[in-house]
């Protein structure tokens, strides 16, 4: 009776993490943080017994992190491959607002649940989230140089540029969301945003370091 009682405990459900982390974004963009949830709500949400969160999860942290891991990796993965596939610096640019924007309609909750916690309590989540910016930045970065659609701009300069196109992009997603009716124009206002900032950096011909 203990050996099966035992292995009754060990067992885990199968999907129960991916289930877990849907709940969490479910209940989180409603109007709360994840931090906010409580686990046995997290397991009613989930259709799961409370203690199964713990035999995929340490605490909310780590269930958040999962999450943005899985995002940024999708995310990122799908962005590189489009913008290799199309040579024209207008095409990709287009695209790639185009493909983030359809993302984040596909992945309502994430997106909310990720502007959120951008601003939320805790550190190692903010840190998460702003790594993640950094790296979508990066890849533009080495796209950007890979396809020579910037000639002449300086790598620090490229840096600065996608540092300030990541976090508009993800936070115009929220309006895309919620405004089906300006779409379009969200699309064309931030590649029009994006647009302006490499034909300044070009046209600037900026060859000095920042803050000269």
């Amino acid at each position: 009776m203990a050996k099966h009682k035992a292995s009754e405990e060990s067992a885990i459900e199968p999907g129960g993490r991916q289930r877990l982390i849907e709940a969490a974004l479910r209940l989180a963009a409603k109007s709360r943080s994840v931090h906010s949830i409580g686990v046995r709500e997290l397991g009613r949400e989930a259709g799961l017994n409370p203690n199964t969160f713990y035999r995929h999860f340490s605490g909310l942290d780590e269930l958040t992190l999962a999450l943005i891991e899985s995002l940024s990796r999708d995310l990122r993965q799908t962005l590189r491959q489009m913008r290799h596939s199309l040579r024209q610096p207008d095409a990709v640019l287009q695209r790639t607002v185009e493909y983030v924007f359809e993302f984040a309609q596909k992945n309502p909750d994430a997106f909310i649940v990720g502007v959120r916690e951008l601003y939320g309590a805790s550190a190692t989540v903010r840190a998460a989230l702003r790594q993640m910016i950094t790296d979508l930045a990066n890849d533009i970065v080495e796209d950007t140089r890979l396809l020579n659609h910037a000639p002449g701009v300086p790598e620090q300069t490229l840096h600065e540029i996608a540092e300030m196109i990541v976090p508009q992009i993800f936070h115009n997603t929220l309006d895309y969301l919620e405004q089906p009716q300006r779409r379009a124009l969200l699309v064309r206002q931030s590649t029009r945003f994006i647009t302006m900032l490499f034909a300044g950096a070009v046209a600037l011909g900026n060859t000095q370091g920042p803050g000269v």
